[in-house]
């Protein structure tokens, strides 16, 4: 049956090796030798303890680094400022001291020379502006919304409210490159999984007899003593590591179906519409730079436009010239939005740049040139949001039909493994002597508490789910194969958020420009 089912799994994508893809994979450690992972042993040796402690102790001490950093760099901006106080101050005093017709002609000057910086604030803000209605408010604000869309008289957030959509596109562009349930679940070994945590098992199994006896049946937990549910327990967890197998086996088939499992997008869309900061947080840390970008990349356009705006300005008169700044801003702000979006997404594979036969640049959209860093990003997120023990168990108990399967599979093998470890005897005195109704709830009260025994060890969650990331490696191969998308598939992962409603933020900047514009020609005249 399993071989029936792998066939169903589709083939890997081809790989795609980006721009410099190659020297960086020369320069990157092997998987095997990767130093991070080797805090998943922490606290197994001598040694572990001793690179836990050094790593702590790097991390403060470059947390400290950036401390000094950002203090030095709010210590320029106030220079920076002080400076530009400092200037004016002395520009007011030296105005002070003109004769009324060079103030004249000094304002006139100054106001002229204001359109340019005008140009660059203004793009600057309205980019600024409209990057955050993409991401905020996170609810709807306004007087109606439209049916609960998040559109009306108010607004919401792009993102917050195409949340779930977002998820979707997000989990089906990057699903065929990274590993689903199958691939993990094949990967570990369930039974040194169980060894890992036998210490623990052994303790949830002895306090259960310990509950269910003194609740049952005292006078039989008080002769049965410590050692003899001791002995059960050990003997029951060294018949789980030798039968786990199966259970194992069963559990993939489960998890890996397409749409009673957790191999789809319904954990994405759960954890993401649940959580809309987390959705704010992943697509802004992904993008941060290519935001940071729009806003750098459109001042600077503001500003070189704005120049041509003071030539063209001084030359004007009449109509014309009262007309030409509110025009020249629509155009400047649907034109600066535009083409800032489109330096980040395009062109999407990398066009060599020559001089005489040498090369010397690729052009590429910002976003799609940083693919290696972002990837790593992105890795580290769906590991660390999704594919972590806690999270997975949360989404499968909100998910009656897998749910109540796997508890059903989980309390037969827990019965099996115990009737087994009490042996033939127990198992056919114990019913006569304490009739069948009476050794009926025994089980099923013995059943109930291991069922939440376990559930509450969070140590062995810990353990798991250290042991599974050490043994598949997940956030160091998914990184991987997604550094091998082609540049056209890795862009889905960002520029669907744009692409929405890419309109709205280049039509704001047309209207943002044509107030801006008539603010310019009122002060001007």
């Amino acid at each position: 049956a399993a071989d029936d089912d792998d066939d169903d799994i589709e083939a890997a994508p081809k790989a795609y090796t980006p721009a410099g893809a190659s020297k960086k994979a020369a320069l990157a450690p092997a998987v095997e030798e990767d130093p991070g992972y080797a805090l998943l042993e922490a606290g197994d040796s001598d040694e572990d303890e001793e690179f836990s402690a050094r790593t702590k102790t790097f991390v403060r001490r470059f947390s400290e680094v950036n401390k000094t950093i950002n203090s030095l760099q709010l210590a320029v901006v106030l220079l920076l400022v002080m400076a530009c106080v400092l200037t004016v101050s002395l520009c007011l005093v030296a105005y002070e001291q003109m004769i009324p017709a060079h103030q004249y002609k000094a304002r006139e000057i100054a106001l002229l020379a204001s359109i340019p910086l005008v140009a660059c604030l203004f793009t600057w803000f309205h980019i600024w502006m409209a990057i955050q209605m993409m991401f905020l408010p996170m609810n709807f604000v306004g007087l109606y919304n439209h049916q609960g869309t998040g559109m009306g008289v108010g607004w919401q957030g792009v993102v917050p409210r195409k949340a779930s959509r977002m998820a979707s596109m997000g989990y089906a562009c990057a699903r065929p490159y990274i590993q689903g349930p199958r691939e993990i679940m094949n990967a570990v070994n369930p039974q040194s999984l169980v060894t890992k945590t036998k210490p623990q098992l052994i303790a949830i199994i002895e306090k259960a007899l310990g509950k269910v006896g003194m609740e049952h049946y005292p006078w039989i937990d008080r002769q049965m003593g410590a050692n003899g549910k001791r002995k059960i327990a050990e003997a029951s967890v060294d018949r789980i590591i030798e039968t786990c197998p199966a259970l194992w086996k069963e559990y993939t088939e489960l998890l890996s179906h397409k749409v009673t499992g957790i191999d789809n997008d319904g954990m994405f869309v759960k954890v993401f519409t649940e959580n809309k900061v987390l959705l704010n947080r992943f697509f802004l840390s992904l993008g941060e730079k290519e935001f940071r970008f729009i806003e750098h990349c459109g001042a600077v356009m503001g500003f070189l436009c704005g120049l041509i705006q003071l030539v063209a300005f001084n030359n004007l008169s009449g109509t014309t010239r009262k007309v030409f700044l509110p025009a020249t801003g629509f155009f400047l702000g649907i034109f600066s939005n535009w083409l800032a979006i489109s330096m980040v997404f395009k062109p999407t594979y990398p066009i060599p740049v020559r001089i005489f036969g040498w090369h010397v640049y690729d052009i590429q959209g910002l976003f799609l040139k940083r693919q290696m860093d972002v990837c790593a990003l992105y890795s580290k997120m769906v590991v660390d949001n999704f594919l972590n023990f806690d999270k997975i168990v949360e989404y499968m108990m909100s998910q009656p039909p897998l749910w109540n399967r796997m508890k059903a599979s989980y309390l037969a093998f827990n019965t099996k493994v115990m009737k087994e470890s009490m042996g033939v005897v127990a198992n056919w005195v114990a019913p006569l002597a304490l009739g069948q109704h009476n050794f009926s709830e025994i089980e099923e009260a013995m059943r109930m508490a291991l069922v939440q025994g376990l559930y509450e060890a969070k140590d062995i969650h810990k353990i798991a789910g250290k042991y599974v990331g050490k043994v598949t490696n997940l956030e160091r191969k998914n990184c991987v194969a997604l550094q091998r998308m082609p540049p056209d598939e890795f862009e889905q992962l960002l520029h669907p958020i744009f692409q929405e409603d890419e309109w709205i933020l280049v039509l704001l900047g047309g209207v943002l420009g044509v107030m801006v514009g008539i603010g310019q020609i009122y002060f001007l005249s």
